[in-house]
């Protein structure tokens, strides 16, 4: 127990030996949301503590938003899901102004998966996130 530190005002358990270091990004641990999984992330913090995370990537944001395909999105097979959602998303302008916010507040490693249809879009994208 020694080892371990414990944040009284929301519980919260840190084990120091967990720590992970991937790409120049220190995480309190290895455990991190997929992109794809989890929205941006709102979704899943109505069920547990996302700051027990190490961190999230987001869904796919594109310069643009993009609304996604029509028809069925989804359709269930004997062995699992098929999906076709087309990369629904707000755009990058959105995410910063509707996300971002709430985003920086949690104490884990941020993630955004940026989508394109070329390099000038993952460039420009980029220079907005950034």
């Amino acid at each position: 127990m020694d080892e371990m530190l414990i944040n009284q005002d929301k519980m919260k358990y840190k084990d120091p030996r967990l720590k992970t270091e991937f790409l120049g990004l220190s995480f309190k641990n290895p455990v991190m949301l997929a992109s794809g999984t989890c929205g941006f992330g709102r979704e899943f913090a109505e069920f547990f503590d996302l700051e027990l995370l190490g961190g999230i990537c987001t869904k796919c944001v594109t310069k643009y938003p993009i609304p996604g395909n029509e028809g069925i999105r989804v359709w269930e097979t004997p062995s699992g899901l098929l999906n076709s959602i087309g990369l629904e998303n707000p755009g990058i302008q959105a995410f910063i102004q509707n996300e971002l916010g709430w985003l920086n507040s949690l104490d884990l490693v941020k993630v955004v998966n940026l989508g394109g249809h070329s390099f000038e879009d993952y460039s420009e994208g980029a220079a907005i996130c950034y």
